[in-house]
Formats: C-alpha cells, structure tokens, sequence
C-alpha cells in the first residue's frame, strides 16, 4: 500500500482518489494535540490522544509530529507521523480494545564514541539537533472504528495508518404492521421445525 499525501506549493495538503491521482486539496492549518484523559468519550470519525500509562517501561525523550483526519470518501481516520531516519523494525503499533499506541526507539545515529573513533579526540560537536531515544504516543479511537481493518505503511519517513469506520444508515421509513416481526419469526420457525419433525417420521 502506498502513502496518501502530500503537500503542494499552497500549502495545501493533496489527497489520492480512488485512480491513484493527487486531486483533492485540503488548507492546511496547524492544530495541536491536546492530551486526554483514557476516560474520555471520543465521538465517531474522531481520534484523541490520551495520556500514557505511568509504567513505561523506558522514558519518554521526544514526540514526534502527528496529523490526524478523518477522509469522508473512504470513511477512514488516517494518522500521519513523522519518524525520519527509523528502521521499520524499530517502530511498533498497537491497536485494540479502543486504542492504538504507536512507540519506538531511534538510536543515535553516530555515538561519540564512534564519532571520536573516526575523526579524533579532538572533535568538537558544535550542532547537534536530530531527536533520539524513545517515543510513546496513545490515542483513543471512537467506538464505530473497526480496529481489524487497520493497515499501516512508512515511506520517506512517514508512518501513514488507515482505519475503517462504520457508519449510520441513512434514515428511512420503517412501515408499521399489526404483529410484530420477532412474533412472525418465531411463528415460522415452529412451523419450519413441524415440518422437520414429520419429514423424519
């Protein structure tokens, strides 16, 4: 499966049709996440973060960047989050029972030790900004998100993962009748199983 998105010189995020053609235009408008409680009730077609469990396993030493979106023609959240530089073996998702955490680790890339090894002891870091160690990042998913249907691909450093949510039928008439259906049901099933009875005797 290929990624979805990209961005174009307007500063528009570009989505991919069902033909694989970038034609739908979003405007991009920065929106943080904003942590909440694992008890919050989150509405369909949304996705919340919540905050991580106390007893991690290894402290949390940066977030990388998430988008979020809801794509009503396909009825799909899709999270976007940027995790450049990381082996796919290092990145590990986690969905069910409501949630999906996404966590890794991203080793730094050249220790000092190696880096002294190569260049000298007298190296002298001057820039030294790329995030490294390890992330945790919890989200809760509404209740008509079908968590079986998650699919995930990283490409040129984006973590892309795409999951399925139902939906309400749209309203119609229902026509009233003198008996009700479950009557009828199991009125017909006696009969069926009369039937039976007599075959076999």
């Amino acid at each position: 499966m290929s990624c979805i998105l990209k961005c174009n010189d307007n500063d528009e995020i570009v989505i991919k049709d069902s033909d694989n053609i970038y034609n739908k235009t979003h405007d991009y408008v920065e929106k943080p996440s904003v942590m909440y409680k694992p008890s919050t009730v989150v509405p369909p077609n949304n996705i919340l973060e919540i905050t991580p469990p106390k007893d991690l396993e290894y402290p949390i030493t940066f977030y990388p960047t998430v988008d979020t979106f809801f794509d009503k023609d396909n009825n799909t959240l899709v999270t976007l989050m940027e995790l450049p530089g990381f082996p796919i073996s290092d990145i590990e998702i986690n969905i069910g029972d409501g949630e999906m955490i996404v966590s890794g680790t991203l080793r730094c890339p050249r220790p000092k030790d190696e880096l002294y090894e190569k260049f000298g002891d007298n190296l002298n870091i001057q820039i030294r900004e790329r995030k490294v160690g390890f992330f945790y990042r919890r989200f809760k998913l509404p209740n008509n998100a079908m968590d079986n249907t998650a699919t995930a691909c990283y490409d040129n450093g984006i973590l892309s993962i795409i999951i399925k949510c139902s939906q309400f039928s749209p309203i119609r008439r229902i026509e009233v009748t003198n008996t009700p259906n479950h009557f009828n049901n199991k009125k017909n099933n006696q009969s069926i199983n009369s039937i039976d009875n007599n075959n076999e005797n």
